[in-house]
């Protein structure tokens, strides 16, 4: 009830207005009324629950879903949320799931609103349009809401105030787009969902975000189950396998192989992913008629795109290996270091490339045969040619910049010219070398690949030739030996038969390491042979005594130790100290292997002072290796136990684990069944998946002789 009393303004009597009952919206003094006023109070608008329908089989997202639950009943901080991530990573479907399972936690309602920033079919909501819906769908008569777009907005500002309500902004373009539909109380809880990265209401509202990842195998699994069923899974579980490979967890792209199986149960599952494994063909099999074709999941991002970033983003799409990193993706789209650092981080912000490590970036597997699918259909095979081979030219001169500082003895090479010298990284030593192979061998490899594929020759058999070093280091042979069976192939379409007689006598080595002697032997022959035609002294000296090698590691005493004469004489002409000292080593083995013990530590002798002269820690170590095999022989066993952690150091100085390894297996062999239990450690480290640091060795070792005897390494060595 409103009441007014007194004759009203300007009479020079007093006047007296007064309000009571509920509140009111609005009030209008209109000079002198006469008689009672009443006014209604429009009835308390009705709880809102407009959320959509979610899907049967939700799985996963346990930890996400609990997250949210945590913000939305935080007392503090902020009271929106931003869930992104890639597209189709089931963001929707999220919000809604949560949504439904926390209803007692808003009393007043649920709004879901679909801004439709990325829609096939109809264009984005814009946002004083997205006030009214969110006003419709809170059930306000239209005959109260403002004619003008600021008074909307604050209009529904103060329509949520201090209601418990969730507020769901679907499929949101961008932070301008939503940022009219922001509540400003502390009751309100609003979860907005977005392709992007919303930097901007990060930035101007410290809204909490959320990244939904793709799924892990297992959940990608229970999908597929649930989609068709434990006996089915379990009767097709390599099929089931490859399906979430090829799909690397994206939900959509598994519901739609779950949705094709389950409408043809006498289809194998193999068959879809045999589909799948097509690369060109990869999108056609995630299609389904009335429901999705997931090719136009990722046009919806692509088209918002800048012609810039997309040309940025096919040319990423060429490089097929594992990880990017700003100075590989320089090179491939042509941009300057600062220029591919700011692309690179705007696709990570638009969910097209994943940031996979520190500085190095990834796109997703089915987002890769998109962006591959889209150079294609765009870009001509000229342009692909040329950001193909920038990448490759790239790595080749990345690669060989490292492989020099692991082993600086062997004889250079003729590479292409580098075309982008301020893109390589810069080595400070052998250990930032190996570090940078460690990181990027999968992406030497897919570059190798790549040039076969390409038939680039000179790129397949000279990214071959530089990433061999850090194979052997790794014992990574099967690899070794695949790439320079390529690379033989390659430089002999080219006909450089100098190259070829270098590269069959690495691919020798490779078999020899194997233990395939056979084949190490056809390749060492083979070698020779082309030495008869061309003049390339050194060449056949190398491979005489590679040749003696692979003699003693298959049993062949006398004639290992007859090739390494012959060797040694062709290494005596050239004056070639590091032929000549691997000969000596060679010819100590073979001496120790036929009893020859005094000749034995003669030549292992000879073989240390040219190796030491010439700082060789490669040959140290094997040398080192080797004169501990001879102390044990002559009965030195504390002697052998010192050599042997000179040889352990030395081969993890130059990165050579594997090596390390054995000679770490071969000290605990000297101790029988007393070995200190740091030896095991030391073994476990060096045969893990990730490199000890060189404390963590160089600890554990000396841990190893703290708790034996150590006679002094000056001492041992003399008896050797």
């Amino acid at each position: 009830m409103i009441t007014r009393c007194g004759p009203g303004e300007g009479s020079g009597v007093d006047t007296n207005n007064s309000i009571s009952g509920g509140t009111v919206t609005g009030l209008v003094q209109a000079g002198v009324v006469n008689g009672g006023v009443h006014v209604f109070e429009e009835p308390r608008l009705p709880a809102p629950h407009n959320l959509p329908p979610t899907t049967a089989h939700f799985v996963g997202r346990g930890d996400d879903l609990d997250r949210l639950t945590r913000f939305a009943g935080a007392t503090g901080g902020s009271r929106i949320c931003v869930v992104d991530g890639a597209p189709g990573v089931g963001k929707t479907t999220f919000a809604v799931r949560w949504c439904g399972s926390v209803r007692d936690l808003f009393p007043d309602g649920q709004v879901y609103v679909d801004l439709r920033g990325f829609d096939p079919r109809r264009p984005a909501v814009e946002p004083d349009a997205a006030v009214r819906m969110v006003l419709d769908a809170l059930h306000v008569p239209a005959r109260s809401i403002p004619p003008d777009p600021d008074g909307r907005g604050a209009y529904l500002r103060s329509v949520v105030d201090d209601r418990k309500l969730v507020l769901v902004l679907d499929n949101v373009r961008d932070s301008e787009q939503v940022r009219p539909l922001l509540p400003g109380s502390p009751q309100c809880f609003t979860v907005v969902t977005a392709r992007h990265r919303l930097d901007g209401l990060v930035l101007h509202h410290g809204v909490r975000r959320l990244t939904l990842a793709p799924f892990t195998a297992q959940e990608a699994t229970d999908l597929l189950t649930r989609h068709l069923g434990r006996r089915r899974v379990d009767g097709e579980r390599p099929a089931v396998a490859g399906a979430v490979a090829a799909c690397a967890g994206h939900p959509l792209a598994l519901s739609v192989v779950a949705a094709r199986a389950a409408a043809d149960p006498t289809q194998p599952l193999q068959e879809i992913v045999d589909e799948l494994a097509d690369r060109h063909g990869a999108l056609d099999a995630l299609r389904l008629a009335d429901a999705v074709d997931f090719r136009a999941v990722f046009e919806m991002s692509y088209q918002h795109l800048a012609p810039p970033l997309a040309a940025a983003f096919r040319d990423l799409a060429l490089h097929t290996g594992t990880g990017i990193d700003a100075r590989a993706g320089a090179a491939i789209t042509g941009h300057d270091l600062p220029g591919a650092r700011r692309v690179l981080d705007e696709l990570v912000r638009r969910h097209l490339l994943d940031r996979v490590g520190p500085g190095r970036h990834a796109l997703h597997g089915l987002t890769h045969v998109y962006g591959a699918e889209k150079s294609r259909s765009i870009d001509g095979a000229p342009h692909r040619g040329r950001s193909v081979r920038s990448w490759l030219n790239h790595q080749l001169h990345a690669a060989a910049s490292a492989d020099r500082l692991i082993n600086a003895h062997r004889r250079a090479i003729p590479l292409e010219p580098c075309a982008r010298p301020e893109l390589l990284p810069a080595f400070t030593d052998r250990a930032a070398a190996l570090g940078w192979f460690a990181e990027e061998y999968d992406n030497v490899l897919a570059a190798i690949a790549t040039a076969v594929e390409g038939r680039l020759h000179p790129y397949t058999w000279q990214l071959a030739w530089v990433m061999s070093n850090f194979a052997y280091t790794a014992a990574r042979w099967q690899d070794w030996i695949t790439t320079h069976v390529d690379a033989v192939d390659a430089v002999g379409r080219e006909g450089d038969r100098q190259v070829e007689v270098r590269l069959r006598q690495s691919l020798a080595r490779a078999y020899c390491e194997s233990g395939d002697y056979e084949r190490s032997t056809e390749q060492f022959r083979a070698a020779l042979d082309i030495l008869d035609r061309i003049d390339d002294p050194t060449g056949r000296a190398n491979a005489v005594n590679g040749l003696g090698g692979v003699q003693l590691r298959s049993g062949a005493f006398e004639a290992a130790a007859e090739t390494g004469l012959h060797a040694l004489r062709l290494y005596s002409a050239l004056d070639d100290d590091a032929g000549t000292a691997s000969t000596y080593s060679l010819l100590g083995r073979a001496s120790l292997a036929l009893g020859r013990l005094e000749d034995a530590g003669r030549y292992h002798g000879l073989a240390h002072e040219l190796y030491l002269r010439s700082g060789n820690s490669y040959g140290l170590a094997h040398v080192a290796d080797c004169r501990a095999e001879l102390a044990l022989a002559a009965g030195g066993v504390e002697a052998a136990a010192v050599l042997l952690r000179e040889a352990a150091e030395a081969h993890f100085t130059v990165g050579n684990r594997h090596h390390a390894a054995r000679s770490c297996r071969k000290l605990k062999a000297l101790s029988g069944g007393s070995a200190p239990a740091a030896l095991d450690r030391v073994i476990a480290l060096l045969e893990a998946a990730g490199a000890p640091t060189a404390v963590e060795f160089t600890d554990l070792l000396a841990e190893v002789f703290e708790s034996s005897v150590d006679p002094g390494r000056e001492g041992s060595r003399d008896r050797a």
